[in-house]
C-alpha cells in the first residue's frame, strides 16, 4: 500500500505542484507589473497562459481535439489568431462585461467537446477555438493595459509562441503515444472539471 501511494505522488508530482502554485501566482507573469522592456514581454507572454490555469486547461484541451484530426495545425492557428485580436482590443480599453465568466464556460464546453473523440466535425471545434481565444486573449490584454508598443509586440510574440507549442505540441503527443486509448479522454474531463469550478466561483462573484 505504501509503495503504491508513493507511486502515485511520483507519477502526479508535477500535477500536484501546479495544482497548488496556479492560485496563488495565476495572472502575474511579472508580479503585477507591466513588462518594459522586449524581453519582459516575450517571457510574460509566455508565462501568462501557463501560470493562469484555466487559461492553461483551456489550451492544453484543444490539444486533445486537435489530436483527433488529421491536420493538426488549423486549431492552433485559430486560437492564437483570435486571442491576438481579443490582447489588442483589450490592451485598448475594449470592456467585455462578464468575461470571466464566459472563459470558464469556454473551459467546460471545451472538455465536453474533447470527450466525443473523432466523431465530432472540425468547424464546431474552429468556433470554439475562434471565440474561446478571444475571450481568453481578452484576459492576456487586460493583465498589461497601459503597456508601450515595443513589449506589447514581444508579448504577442509569447502569446502566440505558447499557443501553438502548447495545442500543437500535445496534440502531436496524443497521437503518437496515446492514440485510440481512453487516457487524453479522461483528462478532458478532469478540465472540464476545472472549467466548471471556475465558473462557480465567478458566478458566486455576481451574486
Amino acid at each position: 500500500m505504501l509503495a503504491l501511494t508513493s507511486n502515485f505522488f511520483k507519477k502526479n508530482l508535477v500535477l500536484i505542484f501546479f495544482l497548488i502554485s496556479f492560485p496563488a501566482f495565476a495572472h502575474h507573469p511579472m508580479g503585477g507589473a507591466l513588462p518594459q522592456n522586449f524581453l519582459n514581454g516575450i517571457l510574460s507572454g509566455i508565462a501568462h497562459p501557463i501560470i493562469g490555469f484555466d487559461h492553461l486547461a483551456f489550451i492544453l484541451t484543444f490539444g486533445i481535439i486537435a489530436s483527433y484530426f488529421k491536420n493538426k495545425f488549423i486549431l492552433p492557428l485559430y486560437f492564437i489568431t483570435f486571442s491576438l485580436i481579443g490582447t489588442i482590443l483589450s490592451v485598448n480599453f475594449l470592456v467585455v462585461p462578464f468575461s470571466e465568466l464566459i472563459i470558464s464556460l469556454s473551459i467546460i464546453i471545451a472538455g465536453f467537446t474533447s470527450l466525443y473523440d473523432k466523431r465530432i466535425n472540425i468547424y464546431f471545434p474552429i468556433i470554439l477555438a475562434s471565440g474561446g481565444g478571444f475571450f481568453h486573449g481578452y484576459a492576456f490584454g487586460q493583465s498589461v493595459v497601459g503597456i508601450e508598443a515595443s513589449p506589447l509586440i514581444a508579448y504577442l510574440i509569447g502569446i502566440a509562441l505558447i499557443g501553438f507549442v502548447l495545442i500543437f505540441g500535445s496534440s502531436f503527443l496524443i497521437t503518437k503515444y496515446y492514440h485510440l486509448t481512453l487516457k487524453p479522454r479522461f483528462v478532458g474531463a478532469i478540465f472540464t472539471g476545472v472549467g466548471l469550478t471556475y465558473f462557480i466561483e465567478n458566478v458566486e462573484t455576481l451574486i
